[in-house]
């Protein structure tokens, strides 16, 4: 029975973080939410005005979702180094990746989720003008720095780090399919690639692509890996 309990709650596990990313972060690329750093104070309040209520919802979805991602890493490289008498630096680093990464992951979220009611109200109409001003000039420094640290530092470097350490961990132990591996590897590398403006470099056409392609792509291999892991660790 307490097998059977694990099992279970490694699967709500899983199932909740999936579902937090899928749903978060499709919908907010639907909004075509990404768009708006940099973006002038009226774009931003007509967006707000027009989407309050699901980008709110959207958000809160992808706080959880980038949270409960955590255990599900941590389900998932238990799974892979599973068996291992003297576990090496691989399984330490892919851990320490992991953790490393927690408590970066919600600040973006967090403090959108937070400034968004401020913000809605800043955009209404007859709202001091200087007030509105200062409130979304805010809004666009904290938008850049911690979507830095969020997506640039959380998720695509130790996040890819993660994804191409146990994956190709994966490959070579074949604790779980193999092609999963590969294909987490290839993920990690489409992390890895989209921080490339962090360091000033400029990825043309694909800069917008590649993210995206990795923002889909990574929510279902960690669902997919993380069903398959409960079953190895339970």
């Amino acid at each position: 029975m307490p097998r059977l309990s694990h099992r279970l709650l490694g699967y709500l596990v899983v199932a909740t973080g999936f579902l937090g990313l899928a749903y978060g972060l499709t919908m907010l690329s639907v909004l075509d939410y990404f768009s708006l750093e940099g973006a002038a104070s009226s774009e931003v309040a007509a967006f707000l005005n027009q989407n309050g209520a699901v980008l709110q919802t959207s958000m809160m979805a992808a706080l959880v979702g980038y949270l409960v991602a955590v255990p599900m890493m941590l389900i998932i490289t238990a799974a892979t180094f599973k068996g291992e008498t003297q576990p090496g630096w691989r399984r330490d680093f892919a851990l320490g990746l992991v953790w490393a990464s927690l408590p970066l992951r919600p600040l973006w979220w967090a403090a959108l989720i937070t400034l968004t009611p401020t913000l809605l109200a800043a955009s209404q109409p007859g709202a001091d003008p200087d007030a509105t001003r200062a409130t979304f000039t805010t809004y666009q420094m904290l938008y850049t720095l911690l979507n830095t640290t969020t997506e640039d530092i959380a998720v695509n470097i130790l996040g890819g780090g993660w994804f191409i350490l146990v994956g190709s961990t994966i490959v070579s132990s074949r604790r779980l399919p193999v092609l999963l591996g590969w294909i987490g590897v290839g993920i990690g590398f489409l992390y890895l690639v989209s921080s490339a403006e962090l360091f000033g470099l400029g990825l043309g056409t694909s800069g917008n692509l590649i993210p995206l392609i990795a923002g889909v792509a990574g929510p279902f291999w960690l669902g997919a890996a993380g069903i398959l892991a409960v079953r190895k660790v339970t």
